[in-house]
């Protein structure tokens, strides 16, 4: 991972396309499975700065990166897996379903599905065989954005779009379902800097569109 992503953000740099599309990979990685042991050391050496004063939003996310670096310092491997496991995937399902699909309708598979895929088709992007988790998978989504904004023939309109539709939609309330699951540990941390980040890019991508 790019290491501008473990900097704080601020409203400037947003600017920077490279340190966005590093955060929306950091957390797309954080939620698709189980942190590898160097994620995990990237985290636990994070040094938050004291954020911009008067700026309620950038402070937020400063604190949002605190809190994911206390999550990481006092995560252990083998705990980390077994909350995953509670927390997404379970006996029959997790505590939390991550698609936005459910989000949209309560069913699997459904309408934000199709409308995802037709815009992933035109960002260029095609569903490997052999991968069987759908598309709207939170970690997927976020992954997307990642690579609309460093694709150059995509624009801030065009990102702010997808946005949008594919994130802002729903996203904010799986990361909140995620804070408050009850096997939640270091996904708590992980819930609070994603919605500090939404929030950030909400900002940004708003005044863009």
């Amino acid at each position: 991972m790019n290491e501008q992503a473990t900097k704080r953000m601020t409203e400037d740099e947003l600017n920077d396309d490279a340190l966005r599309a590093g955060v929306w990979r950091l957390l797309g990685s954080l939620l698709a499975d189980v942190p590898a042991d160097d994620v995990l050391t990237m985290l636990r050496g994070l040094q938050p700065d004291d954020g911009q004063e008067g700026d309620p939003e950038a402070s937020d996310m400063t604190r949002a990166w605190s809190v994911l670096h206390r999550s990481a310092d006092e995560a252990d491997h083998a705990a980390l897996r077994r909350e995953y496991q509670d927390v997404f995937i379970g006996v029959g399902g997790g505590e939390i379903t991550p698609y936005a699909s459910y989000y949209g309708s309560g069913q699997l598979m459904d309408k934000a599905l199709v409308d995802l895929r037709n815009d992933l088709i035109m960002l260029g992007v095609e569903r490997q065989q052999g991968v069987c988790e759908p598309e709207d998978h939170v970690a997927a989504v976020c992954e997307a954005m990642a690579l609309a904004i460093e694709d150059e023939a995509v624009d801030v309109n065009w990102q702010s779009e997808f946005f949008r539709r594919h994130i802002d939609s729903w996203m904010g309330e799986c990361l909140h379902d995620l804070k408050t699951a009850a096997s939640a540990r270091f996904y708590r941390g992980v819930a609070e800097f994603g919605l500090a980040f939404i929030a950030l890019e909400r900002r940004y991508l708003g005044g863009a569109a």
